[in-house]
């Protein structure tokens, strides 16, 4: 056989065979579609109805729009029939009706030029076999009438799914004759302005975080990515949009189901104004803390914003377990700050032991923004820009920083001296110069790259005054990080058990192992005894080891 000369696109036959799987079939996609024809047609209200018949239940959705006039143009997938100007606007692609393919449907409309009504029923298995179909005399004198067999799936969440439909849909609907909810999608928007023919609404939280679902095509809301801005806060205020279509041609959707739109010129150019849009919303409000690079992007975009809001939040010391303590920052208050970079808990617990203290007791610890360089205000501010440990141990020194551990033998205990030394920086810029300063702390708790308190190495100063209180907080703060497999206990349990155990080594590093004993006992009887003597007694225990006695003393 020769090869043809020329080719050309076409749409195969078999393609109609198929038809049944271009949807999902459920009620959602169906009740979407059917409403986006009756607004093509001109509809000012739709009303759903459901009944039985037969041991069947029925779905009814009627509309006033303008009818139909080709019934075949029903069953003709991919010729829609719309006007020149629906056609421009909303790129109607003659597949909704196919959303009801694989049921049994019966559909009536008013023909405007025959000056009657239609009737058609479609089994459910004729959506696929192209075979013809009788017309009937429809009973109906204006609009379109589709009535559906409903599947067992469809019945229990029918009510919702009807509501979702309605939500956003630009004209009335009613459920058995009950006038369901409707509202505007850009609702609550804290600004909203036109661009690219559509509605922008700025939002300074996040709407649609369980579905993200930010665009509304006219009652039809779709997913799609759109830009959002995040500030440097507390709350990590999000900015973000929706969007709803007005008249947008250019902004096409997925065929058929048009749950997701295409990412083409137009969507670009829509996500650039809705960018342009959150910064105008930020620009009405009386300051900001937008990252410099955002601040940057929103110049470069023609919006003029003021710098970020000066001012930090109080160091608060890192510990192993930082993901479960949430606590709120404050902000400093005016005067002489340095910013502290984010530090390995084991360091940041020994700065904490070095604040107030000179040269830096009259300075307030502030956290690090690295998003914030850039700003001049943020730029100038004195940084610590290197933090390392010298222990001195029966005349010999140790380093010990973030890159460097001790010796692997280095036992816990007592020391001679542990020196904090913070090299700081005058600013941020690179250029600036630097000094380094010399603290003695009383203590520290060494991870050594270790993860536990057996591999931890904790060291005081022999006058350094720490207690064993502070010294138990400190190696709970730098060591101890919960668990979270499937098997382990509670994070109450896992950390009451390890105050337990830091608290009898601080107590066994301080004041010796008889110390220390006695704390373990004293601990396990507050646990296991104290509940169980009576508020106006008390008892004494003489124990040793294999005997136990216990006795009321006389009131």
């Amino acid at each position: 056989m020769p090869l043809p000369t020329t080719i050309h696109s076409a749409v195969s036959p078999e393609a109609i065979r198929r038809a049944s799987r271009l949807f999902s079939g459920d009620s959602w996609d169906c009740l979407h579609e059917i409403f986006q024809n009756a607004r093509r047609a001109g509809a000012t209200c739709i009303a759903v109805d459901r009944t039985e018949r037969l041991g069947h239940s029925l779905l009814h959705i009627r509309d006033d729009g303008c009818g139909i006039d080709d019934p075949a143009a029903l069953l003709m997938l991919g010729h829609s029939g719309w006007s020149n100007d629906i056609a421009r606007c909303e790129d109607p692609a003659g597949m909704g009706m196919f959303s009801l393919a694989g049921r049994a449907v019966e559909i009536q409309s008013f023909s405007p030029c025959a000056g009657t009504a239609w009737k058609v029923q479609i089994p459910a298995d004729a959506w696929d076999s192209g075979a013809p179909l009788a017309l009937g005399q429809g009973m109906i004198d204006q609009g379109t009438l589709i009535s559906i067999e409903m599947p067992d799936e469809w019945i229990h969440g029918l009510h919702a799914a009807v509501a979702d439909a309605a939500r956003h849909f630009p004209i009335p609907v009613t459920l058995n004759g009950a006038m369901l909810l409707r509202e505007d999608f850009l609702k609550d928007a804290m600004f909203v302005e036109q661009a690219c023919g559509c509605r922008i609404g700025v939002y300074d939280q996040d709407p649609d975080w369980q579905d993200g679902r930010r665009i509304n095509f006219h009652g039809h809301r779709v997913k799609c990515a759109l830009p959002t801005v995040r500030e440097e806060k507390d709350n990590g205020s999000l900015w973000t949009v929706r969007i709803d279509i007005m008249d947008a041609p250019e902004i096409h959707m997925v065929l058929p189901a048009r749950k997701e739109v295409i990412d083409n010129a137009a969507l670009m150019a829509l996500r650039e104004a809705a960018e342009r849009i959150i910064f105008k919303a930020i620009a009405t409000r009386p300051d900001h803390r937008l990252p410099f690079a955002a601040w940057q992007r929103a110049c470069e975009l023609g919006v003029t914003l003021p710098q970020a809001r000066s001012g930090l939040s109080i160091w608060r010391p890192q510990t192993a377990d930082d993901c479960h303590e949430c606590s709120r920052r404050m902000i400093a208050p005016e005067g002489a700050v340095l910013i502290v970079p984010s530090l390995e808990p084991d360091i940041a617990q020994a700065l904490a032991l070095a604040r107030g203290k000179l040269p830096i007791e009259d300075v307030q610890l502030v956290e690090a923004e690295d998003a914030l360089q850039g700003y001049a205000w943020y730029d100038t501010l004195p940084v610590i820009r290197d933090i390392s440990l010298r222990i001195d141990r029966e005349g010999t020194v140790h380093r010990y920083d973030e890159d460097m551990c001790l010796p692997a033998d280095f036992a816990c205990g007592l020391v001679d001296r542990i020196v904090i030394e913070l090299t700081v920086c005058e600013s941020g810029r690179k250029d600036a110069s630097h000094s380094v300063h010399s603290i003695e702390i009383p203590a520290l708790v060494c991870r050594n790259g270790g993860l536990d308190i057996e591999e931890a190495i904790i060291l005081a100063t022999r006058d350094g005054g720490i207690t064993p209180d502070r010294l138990s907080r400190m190696i709970y703060a730098t060591i101890f990080c919960a668990a979270d497999d499937r098997d382990c206990d509670s994070w109450d349990t896992q950390s009451r058990s390890f105050e337990r155990e830091a608290r009898q080594h601080a107590t066994h590093i301080l004041l010796g192992e008889d110390a220390a004993t006695l704390e373990a006992i004293n601990m396990s009887a507050w646990d296991n005894l104290s509940w169980l003597i009576p508020l106006d007694r008390k008892i004494v225990i003489h124990a040793e080891r294999g005997s136990i006695t216990v006795d009321f003393l006389p009131n």
